[in-house]
């Protein structure tokens, strides 16, 4: 069986598209999905075979003609863009490989995509009361090792149309744990904060602390925070 060649592709000046970049201009987020199909004309004495087409990213896709492309012929690649959670500007490079990886040729994608405000729940998931989302409803902690220290981010978000202190009281009242004490956030803010708790002792049973959150004075849903033991208990309530 005569093994793979392991020569470099080679770029094939005579089999190109119609332009090598398409922009796509400015496009909406929320509308999904846009196409763009480049035609390809051989211009070789050859016949050309698209063997495959790599995107840069996994947003972005393609589809291509699948037969044998005879000199003179077109063959064409469909590319097709999704901006979820992608606002801003964007260049895509496409990668047509040829006749079993010995060829390829590129093209590009490009555009400014218009971002919207996601509802608050794809993100923050679970609602502590008064406006106040939260991407995790407990806070769990598994020991990486003695004086190791294990971190996690933390979702906040704040749903409402007027600015919001959120506060967090712990009982009993644990100093390890490594998280602000009460946060500002303006209307329809959301953000990440950093928690940390570093592990100065093994214990073989799980333990636990609560966070009574307030938010603009008032008390909402608490959060649990979880120490899981060297015992191991998975299941928390």
């Amino acid at each position: 069986m005569m093994g793979k060649s392991n020569k470099q592709p080679q770029f094939l000046s005579t089999f190109q598209p119609d332009a090598k970049v398409y922009d796509f201009g400015s496009i909406k987020e929320k509308a999904g999905k846009v196409s763009h199909v480049f035609t390809f004309t051989n211009r070789s004495k050859m016949p050309v075979a698209i063997t495959m087409v790599d995107a840069s990213c996994g947003c972005t896709t393609a589809e291509y003609t699948r037969e044998v492309i005879r000199p003179g012929k077109q063959g064409r690649v469909k590319v097709t863009f999704n901006p979820a959670f992608r606002p801003g500007h964007f260049s895509k490079e496409v990668r047509v490989k040829l006749n079993d990886g010995r060829y390829y040729v590129r093209c590009w994608v490009q555009g400014n995509v218009e971002g919207y405000l996601h509802p608050v729940t794809e993100d923050y998931p679970y609602a502590f009361g008064r406006g106040l989302y939260m991407s995790l409803a407990l806070l769990p902690f598994s020991s990486p090792g003695l004086g190791q220290t294990a971190s996690l981010r933390l979702g906040i978000a704040n749903d409402t149309d007027k600015p919001m202190t959120v506060t967090f009281t712990r009982h009993p009242n644990n100093r390890v744990l490594k998280m602000p004490e009460q946060i500002k956030l303006g209307a329809k803010e959301r953000r990440y904060v950093g928690v940390s708790y570093t592990f100065y002792k093994d214990y073989a049973y799980n333990r636990h602390i609560w966070l009574h959150v307030g938010v603009n004075g008032k008390p909402v849903k608490p959060m649990k925070v979880v120490w899981f033991g060297t015992g191991n208990v998975l299941h928390v309530k």
